[in-house]
């Protein structure tokens, strides 16, 4: 049996991982580095302090991503179930992504008069990644809209963000690992994991996810997620 695919995908993400490893180190050993010096003061140690809190929460999110990733490609993940309410999932899902989003503007709008029977941990880490990707890819004082809808056959969410978008010919391609659109390689760190995690783990709730530009500038996902309803 070849080995290829499996050597292209641990190229891929080893380059990945070279790239978006070494800006947020760096910034980690220069703010270190100021900090034993004696000329900050205060204000200055708060902020480089902060700096350092800030790239040590990056390489939380990025190993958290390689790990879930891994169970992903295991098959170790797991549903457990349980009635839940969609304003509970988005709750949790941006508590997951707490400071990707701080200093933005999200606005929920969730069905509250319906419960769904679902895995809100694999659908609330779904959710996160798209919240993440959201704020990480539009511009820094747009809004951020999400939609939650119950029908009689599962939940659907929607995140609306108002960045670039994505080329007609990227498109097809969003949900693949380490895949990123030409607009943003270049400008961006990121892995391209987040949204191959999403795809990944909404297929173990037999769940589905889509992407498409909006008439009026950004891009809306939708994932939809098969559940019992009352």
């Amino acid at each position: 049996m070849s080995l290829r695919p499996s050597e292209a995908l641990k190229s891929a993400l080893l380059a990945s991982l070279g790239h978006d490893l070494r800006t947020p180190l760096t910034a980690i050993r220069v703010a270190a580095s100021n900090l034993q010096a004696s000329w900050p003061d205060e204000r200055e140690r708060r902020e480089q302090s902060d700096l350092i809190l800030v790239e040590v929460d990056r390489l939380t999110r990025l190993f958290q991503n390689i790990l879930e990733m891994a169970r992903i490609d295991a098959g170790a993940i797991t549903q457990d179930t349980r009635w839940v309410s969609p304003s509970e999932i988005i709750e949790a899902a941006r508590s997951g992504v707490e400071p990707a989003l701080r200093g933005r503007a999200v606005a929920v709008f969730a069905d509250a008069d319906r419960l769904v029977r679902l895995d809100p941990r694999l659908t609330a880490a779904a959710l996160s990644q798209l919240l993440g990707n959201a704020a990480q890819y539009s511009p820094a004082g747009s809004p951020i809209e999400v939609r939650a809808t119950v029908a009689d056959d599962g939940l659907t969410i929607a995140v609306r963000d108002r960045g670039p978008g994505i080329p007609d010919a990227d498109l097809p391609h969003v949900f693949e690992r380490f895949y990123r659109g030409a607009n943003v390689k270049d400008r961006r760190s990121g892995t391209g994991m987040g949204l191959a995690i999403a795809k990944g783990v909404l297929a173990v709730e037999r769940g589905r996810i889509a992407a498409e530009n909006c008439q009026d500038g950004g891009v809306c996902f939708t994932i939809v997620v098969p559940a019992e309803v009352r």
